[in-house]
């Protein structure tokens, strides 16, 4: 990349037109809402799972709570094993089916129904209680597009 001026070099007496390159650029960005001691606390993309955490003092049963994603026009659907409890102040992670984890009640838990956690644009992820009320929601989008760079633009430049 040059980078020490913007100036375009003559020849043959007209200016040559300044390169430009093409830039792919994805902007996300996303929601948590809760009304419940018990919510959606964290999403790991890179390890594939959702954390749920009880911010309470007390033991939380999950008997009859359900963890459901939905992307586009598919939505799938988790639910909690009956003895699956979250301790006070502790989060239980679900995994993805091939995330590569482990299946390790209490606190790590495999859905094996679904392939990832983040494989589209739009997001939704909903944790309802045992009375099937939504306590929890995330929602993700991603948005894509493309920006032209001129040649001498910082941006343009890549690290090898």
């Amino acid at each position: 990349c040059d980078v020490s001026s913007g100036i375009n070099a003559e020849y043959g007496g007209e200016a040559e037109a300044p390169s430009r390159k093409r830039q792919r650029v994805m902007e996300e960005s996303f929601t948590t809402e809760t009304n419940s001691h018990v919510s959606i606390d964290e999403v790991s993309i890179e390890h594939d799972f959702v954390g749920i955490k009880n911010m309470t003092e007390k033991e939380q049963g999950m008997r009859g709570w359900t963890l459901t994603k939905v992307s586009g026009d598919e939505t799938l659907e988790y639910k909690f094993p009956s003895k699956a409890s979250i301790g006070p102040g502790q989060m239980i992670k679900v995994f993805s089916g091939n995330s590569g984890a482990t299946h390790n009640p209490p606190l790590n838990l495999v859905f094996k129904k679904l392939d990832s956690w983040a494989n589209s644009v739009d997001l939704e992820i909903r944790l309802k209680n045992s009375e099937g009320e939504v306590v929890s929601t995330y929602k993700a989008k991603a948005e894509s597009s493309t920006e032209y760079l001129e040649e001498g633009d910082q941006r343009a430049c890549s690290v090898m």
